[in-house]
């Protein structure tokens, strides 16, 4: 039997110095046409009650990088709730 499971790859990611730190966002919003999905990635000021924003980063990405995306994070977000959230807020040890 194979495995049709594509190889994994390895590659180097270069970044400029000033794009090593990332951005932090707060807030996004999502868009779509009939060929991509749009993320914006926003910083919101709530000392101004959220009524302003700056857009930190716009990602234009392909239907099929979006369920790609999806899937990383939903397997990533099981393996940091198995290890930092408490066992109640992930719905475990709840009486009947």
């Amino acid at each position: 039997m194979t495995d049709d499971k594509p190889e994994a790859v390895q590659f180097t990611i270069n970044a400029p110095p000033d794009r090593l730190g990332g951005v932090y966002a707060n807030f996004a919003m999502v868009n779509h046409s009939q060929y991509e999905f749009t993320l914006d990635f926003i910083r919101r000021d709530y000392t101004q009650g959220g009524a302003t924003g700056q857009l930190q980063v716009r990602v234009n990405m392909s239907p099929l990088f979006v369920r790609q995306l999806i899937d990383a994070l939903e397997k990533n977000w099981e393996v940091y709730a198995a290890k930092a959230m408490p066992p109640e807020a992930r719905g475990e040890n709840q009486p009947d």
